[in-house]
């Protein structure tokens, strides 16, 4: 029943009535004492149950009566007793004698050990069953505890199998019919129905929060391993039992009965102290960054982590919070463009901020609204789009949390948004020097600004750090261009073709895409042997050119094509493209411009680099062409640079700058200086004198009458009204 209905429930009922339903809720008690028939079968699992005790002389006749009367066979009952001071012993042993037909025995401490992870650590060594069932001294259990619970077992990669518990107090009433509302923070059904699970997901997804198993007494462990966890266990005063599970469930799974088959007892406690609340806090936080450290978790999954902690922070003193900062999962927004379809800015954008997540970080994705998406769609757009996107995504530019960092990431309203955020940090991840993607006017100096807003900025490439800090004054740092050599490799079984390959997308004036088509009429003029391939945007056009367009394909397909073509070219007029690092790291020699954005990223032998020109850049493909011997070159030279820029490189390195904003200890990088020496590929004179190929034509007059060209006219005013209209009222 919803908690809606049992309000409006609540409101309608007559309070005689309504009284004497809470009553009887409220004086509900268990019984374990009920008959059911006892559980026959030829491969029953001998089960070793463990009984710690420390002064719980009340409640131990009971739930020794509640082992022995489970319907499914005890193999062996171990009663540990930590130096009581009540009258447990002389208890216990009258038990015994009376159950002298089962295998009861007692180990007594002379001194209390002080750790009940010691306890459970020593019974696990004085038994001798297959499974252990740790059945703590105050709580009782339904007899069909084990009934239900031990057929989990069947399945060999099972390693812990819990039930549902109910809370009861010392007088044995129901405060609770299952713990499940502890764990609405996480789920509010994973835990309705019974289950088996992978336990690295119940670790991500669960255990990474907090304990989601509250009583150890509900749980059956398969007795592997159990000696050695129980050792490091001992590390932890409150959290033993959770790290207990974590550590257990690294090769195993877990089943979950969703009975409440074990009574969980709660007793009235006197407030915790402020001593009590920092030790929890303390190895809450160690727990859940172990987790983070050693399992990949997504953004929310960290996020909920501070469910856990969150009223903690406000139990215990500044400085403690100081102390345990290290532990607590730092929160960063990125404020990023709409995805586009094939941007390669956005996608590293995305997977930089998933490398942050897999570190451990909780990483937010804010984009502007659009009157038409929500944060599940655009979150489905961006994953169809750059594949896995480990982060949470919000629409609208309105921060949901305090985070401890953000970026910008694109100059057109981005910085500016930023700019008069009251967060504690603002950083700008750069990737090119967008200004020059328009013309000279009011949005180029605009998005010029944004610069000068001294955020510490972090460019992909040393050149845009280089030209940033230097004409704006403005402290910056850079990660290596790198590729993922995991996909961008040299292939065997791939045949090489006598072809270029042409990374076009004519909807970015900085991709030059005329340009290069113009390059490549030129070489199909003088080596029509030659095969072109294009690829990287969806847009149709009518080039004039014999080509075999692609369009958009995946990365292992470009990987494909640059293994079977001789020569790759690719063109970007603000700062190198990441596509010439990846057409080396695949053994394609390439063919970029010569200007300065390119002088200082990338390595003269894997790359030649042509004046701004069609003739120039048609020479340039010409010459690795016609010369074996210099693809050869140019192909191992640049595989072997590639080398030493893995991916995981440009990550570290992007990584290591945020811990060093996050700590507010930035270092400066080396000083940067040009790496590319040679001189421009000029214009050959077999290119200049094939120059007609490009030549521009001018447009003829057409015959149509006044009347006509009236008509077309108001055609076009009536589009360019219609078009104000639709964006006024959409805000478009």
């Amino acid at each position: 029943m919803s908690n809606k209905l049992k309000k409006a429930l609540k409101k309608v009922t007559p309070d005689i009535i309504y009284d004497a339903y809470l009553s009887k809720k409220n004086n509900r008690t268990v019984n374990i004492y009920k008959k059911y028939s006892k559980v026959q079968g030829q491969n029953l699992k001998k089960v070793s149950v463990i009984v710690p005790n420390y002064n719980y002389e009340k409640y131990l006749k009971e739930r020794i009566d509640s082992i022995i009367n489970q319907t499914y066979p005890i193999y062996e009952i171990i009663i540990l007793d930590d130096a009581s001071t009540d009258n447990s012993v002389n208890l216990i042993k009258k038990i015994i004698q009376e159950n002298n037909n089962i295998n009861i025995k007692l180990i007594e401490n002379k001194t209390n050990s002080g750790s009940v992870f010691s306890q459970w650590q020593k019974g696990v060594k004085n038994a001798t069953g297959d499974y252990i069932w740790i059945a703590e001294a105050d709580d009782i259990c339904h007899a069909r505890f084990l009934e239900k619970v031990m057929p989990a077992f069947d399945n060999k990669d099972v390693v812990i199998s819990y039930a549902e518990s109910k809370r009861i107090d010392s007088e044995n009433r129901i405060i609770a019919d299952s713990c499940r509302d502890w764990l609405l923070a996480i789920s509010d059904n994973r835990w309705q129905a019974s289950y088996i699970k992978d336990g690295v997901d119940e670790i991500k997804e669960a255990l990474s929060v907090c304990n989601t198993i509250p009583n150890v007494s509900a749980v059956v462990f398969k007795n592997q391993n159990l000696v050695d966890t129980f050792e490091l266990a001992k590390d932890f005063k409150i959290s033993g039992d959770w790290y207990t599970y974590y550590k257990l469930l690294k090769n195993g799974k877990i089943a979950y009965c969703s009975d409440s088959l074990n009574y969980f007892r709660k007793h009235n406690k006197s407030t915790s102290t402020v001593a009590t609340k920092e030790l929890e806090l303390k190895e809450l936080l160690k727990i859940q960054k172990d987790i983070r450290d050693n399992y990949q978790l997504t953004s929310n999954q960290i996020h909920k982590q501070s469910f856990r902690y969150g009223n903690l922070l406000n139990e215990v003193n500044n400085k403690t919070i100081t102390e345990l900062s290290p532990l607590i999962a730092k929160k960063i927004a990125w404020i990023i463009p709409h995805p586009i379809k094939g941007s390669g800015g956005i996608r590293t954008m995305i997977q930089n901020a998933n490398f942050l997540v897999k570190c451990g970080y909780e990483c937010d994705l804010y984009l502007e609204e659009d009157y038409v998406s929500n944060s599940t769609s655009m979150k489905a757009i961006i994953e169809k789009f750059y594949g896995e996107c480990l982060c949470d995504v919000f629409i609208g530019i309105e921060l949901v949390k305090d985070y401890d960092l953000v970026f910008a990431t694109y100059s057109i309203l981005t910085p500016d948004y930023l700019y008069y955020m009251p967060v504690k940090r603002k950083a700008y991840f750069i990737q090119d020097f967008e200004p020059w993607f328009e013309p000279m006017g009011n949005l180029y100096l605009e998005m010029e600004r944004t610069y000068r807003y001294k955020f510490h900025g972090i460019s992909i490439g040393k050149w845009l750090s280089y030209k940033i800090n230097h004409e704006f004054a403005s402290p910056m740092n850079y990660f290596d261009f790198c590729a993922d050599i995991s996909v961008y490799k040299k292939l065997e079984n791939v045949k090489k073709e006598n072809a270029v390959c042409f990374i076009f997308q004519p909807e970015k004036a900085r991709r030059c895409g005329s340009l290069g088509i113009k390059a490549l009429l030129l070489l199909q003029k003088l080596r029509p042997d030659v095969k072109i391939y294009l690829y990287g945007s969806d847009v149709n056009i009518n080039l004039g050119l014999n080509a075999e367009n692609l369009k958009i394909i995946p990365i292992e397909e470009c990987n494909k094509l640059y293994n079977k073509c001789k020569v790759g070219l690719c063109i970007s007029s603000s700062n190198p493209s990441r596509i010439p690092f990846e057409m080396m790291a695949a053994g394609l020699p390439v063919v970029d411009l010569y200007r300065e954005n390119n002088l200082y990223d990338m390595p003269e032998d894997g790359i030649l680099l042509a004046d701004s020109s069609p003739e120039a850049v048609a020479t340039a493909l010409i010459k690795i062409l016609d010369n074996p011997e210099l693809q050869e070159k140019m192909a191992k030279k640049g595989n072997e640079y590639m080398q030493n820029y893995p991916i995981e490189k440009g990550y570290e390195q992007f990584k290591i700058f945020v811990e060093d904003l996050l700590n507010d200890k930035i270092k400066k990088d080396k000083p940067i200086k040009q790496i590319y020496n040679k001189k421009p590929i000029m214009p050959s004179k077999e290119v200049l004198n094939a120059m007609d190929v490009i030549k521009p034509q001018p447009v003829a007059k057409y015959n149509s009458s006044n009347y006509v060209r009236k008509l077309v006219r108001i055609k076009r005013s009536l589009r360019y009204r219609y078009q104000n209209f639709i964006r006024k009222v959409f805000k478009v």
